[in-house]
């Protein structure tokens, strides 16, 4: 499964499905942020004032320099 970006804007939050699973528990982090549990493993991230934080800028950035680095590989091959 490829990661699962979503964010609800309404309620600024940003969530990360890192794999498939039933969400059976949750654990919530010092920083606010929860992890989803499924059988012991984390299935996904929950991270509450997503854009208060800086981290939409940062997926953006990631997701710029992913986009960059494909485009100069496939030139390579071309």
């Amino acid at each position: 499964m490829d990661l699962i970006v979503q964010h609800g804007p309404e309620a600024d939050v940003q969530i990360l499905k890192v794999r498939e699973g039933a969400l059976v528990n949750e654990e919530l982090l010092d920083n606010d942020g929860i992890l989803g549990y499924d059988e012991g493993r984390v299935v996904s991230v929950e991270i509450p004032d997503a854009s208060k934080k800086g981290l939409m800028n940062s997926l953006l950035e990631l997701a710029k320099f992913r986009r960059e680095t494909v485009e100069h590989l496939l030139s390579k091959i071309s």
